[in-house]
């Protein structure tokens, strides 16, 4: 989830904030130019032979 979008909208609570970074492996929330990152590859000729996957854009929040 892009969290940065929530976080502009409602306040968290500091100790909720802090619950929800020790969650992520990278230690931040993550930023429009995430997702940006990623959509750039997909769209790029480096990702030509990528095919049906699930790209996850979550700073290793949820790992499968």
């Amino acid at each position: 989830p892009q969290w940065d979008l929530v976080e502009k909208r409602l306040a968290l609570p500091e100790a909720q904030r802090e619950a929800l970074l020790n969650q992520i492996p990278l230690g931040r929330l993550g930023r429009p130019e995430d997702v940006a990152a990623a959509v750039v590859y997909l769209a790029s000729p480096g990702a030509a032979y990528v095919t049906g996957t699930t790209l996850h854009v979550n700073g290793g929040m949820y790992m499968s």
